[in-house]
């Protein structure tokens, strides 16, 4: 991610943290000091949020390790003013393993709190303010359980219930409905923002909100690319320009015409995938995964205009341009096109 520093690779992982990272402790200590708290509230307020965030990282940990599990590797964790983001090489498809990786982040932090909590009673003549700091530590590590498990697709909650749901609904419908209700509930988070006036409320909210359509898009494109014929399916793995997916309720005829057009469209070679110059080079990379192929083929307004290396693709995400467009890309001279011959 472009402006985060590596802090180290722990259990084969890459830790990292943005930049923006840092306005957090400056904003809360000046915050602190303002208020007139003083300078040791102060700190301790910082050192507060350092040891959240502690908690942040091992609960990132717990996705990615139990990813590692069922053969998914993470590329590395990143730590925001948000939170952290464990960007996982792709999401499994059984429902149970969904449920596992999801689960596993939020189990962090019951531990973490029932740990703080044994040690509180354990330990009793502890000194005041040592007590008080474990104490709303272990409170706020059973928040973030709360917060976290909330039915808020992507977020953890919301990934428990798309994969409950597809233990019994198709992938597809799964993901649908648990994105409406993500992005309900996010509605319901904006709505109380705005009354209370916290602004970082309502803008968590507009980010699950865009998130989770951008999970259902997702996934309408790999359910499009799964219902093409196998003679299809040879030729193309990427619907080339096809960047808005059919609605759920199109007819047969007007999914039959897209699949048409997207096979008209396919490239000349039979090995390789192509891709849209409009989706984002973290949803390319993502689609593509773990595919041995390492080149594909980019379309442009229904026609192929050249190759690139999936290793542009990793690159541009480990630098912070993932959400950037490949079209966008290539105009700024990050991506340079390889000629079809």
């Amino acid at each position: 991610m472009n402006g985060s520093w590596h802090l180290g690779r722990f259990a084969g992982i890459d830790v990292r943290l943005h930049w923006t990272f840092l306005l957090l402790p400056l904003w809360i200590y000046f915050s602190s000091l303002a208020s007139g708290s003083g300078a040791l509230a102060a700190t301790g307020s910082v050192l507060m949020i350092l040891a959240v965030f502690a908690c942040v990282l091992l609960h990132e940990f717990g996705h990615a390790l139990t990813a590692r599990r069922f053969g998914i590797p993470t590329r590395d964790i990143t730590l925001l003013p948000i939170g952290g983001v464990a960007s996982l090489e792709r999401m499994p498809r059984e429902p149970w393993k969904e449920l596992a990786i999801a689960v596993a982040g939020p189990a962090v932090n019951v531990v973490i709190a029932a740990s703080l909590f044994a040690a509180l009673w354990i330990v009793k003549p502890v000194v005041g303010s040592v007590s008080s700091f474990v104490s709303q530590l272990a409170i706020i590590n059973v928040a973030l359980v709360v917060f976290n498990m909330l039915p808020a697709f992507p977020m953890d909650g919301g990934r428990v219930l798309r994969s409950l749901l597809a233990m019994r609904l198709p992938y597809l419908r799964a993901t649908v409905i648990a994105a409406r209700v993500g992005q309900c509930t996010a509605a319901g988070f904006g709505l109380l923002g705005l009354i209370g006036g916290n602004l970082l409320l309502v803008f968590v909210a507009g980010f699950i909100i865009l998130a989770a359509q951008g999970e259902s898009i997702r996934a309408r494109m790999e359910g499009l690319a799964s219902k093409a014929t196998p003679a299809s399916r040879e030729d193309f793995t990427w619907d080339n320009d096809l960047t808005t997916p059919y609605p759920e309720d199109s007819s047969d005829i007007v999914k039959a015409r897209l699949l048409r057009e997207a096979a008209a469209q396919r490239a000349p070679s039979r090995s390789m995938p192509v891709i849209s110059a409009q989706w984002n080079s973290r949803s390319a990379l993502g689609w593509l995964g773990k595919d041995s192929i390492d080149e594909f083929l980019v379309s442009r307004g229904g026609s192929v205009i050249g190759r690139l290396d999936k290793n542009d693709l990793r690159h541009a995400v480990r630098n912070g341009r993932g959400a950037m467009t490949i079209d966008r890309l290539l105009a700024t001279g990050t991506f340079r096109l390889r000629p079809l011959a």
